[in-house]
């Protein structure tokens, strides 16, 4: 409940162009993103990566918190039939771009095949 109540909107958003949020939302910054299998299926590159965080990091408040879930080591994810190309990339590549962009990683955890797309 607790997080239900602080949860006020979710906002419809873009990663793929320049003008993330539509401009006719007139908002602040967030306090809390979560990018969850967001920023791997949109940059299929480090640079495309680093375009897409940085994003990312326009609409976070400076104090703000990014929880972020995406894998590692992938070329491909299916829907149905349909194959689809995903960031294909590495830990060390991950933070490299991670410090580029300034960010500080507080908490990672890695799991190992938990699931499959479906």
């Amino acid at each position: 409940d607790r997080v239900r109540s602080s949860v006020t909107d979710v906002i419809p958003c873009d990663l793929s162009k320049d003008a993330v949020i539509p401009a006719e939302l007139t908002l602040k910054p967030f306090d809390v993103m979560i990018c969850s299998l967001v920023w791997d299926v949109v940059a299929v590159n480090a640079a495309q990566l680093e375009v897409v965080i940085r994003r990312c990091l326009a609409w976070l408040s400076p104090k703000g918190v990014l929880v972020v879930q995406g894998s590692l080591h992938e070329e491909w994810y299916t829907v149905g039939s349909a194959l689809f190309p995903v960031l294909n990339i590495d830990k060390e590549t991950l933070f490299s771009v991670f410090d580029k962009c300034g960010l500080k990683v507080e908490k990672w955890e890695t799991r190992t095949k938990c699931s499959t797309h479906y």
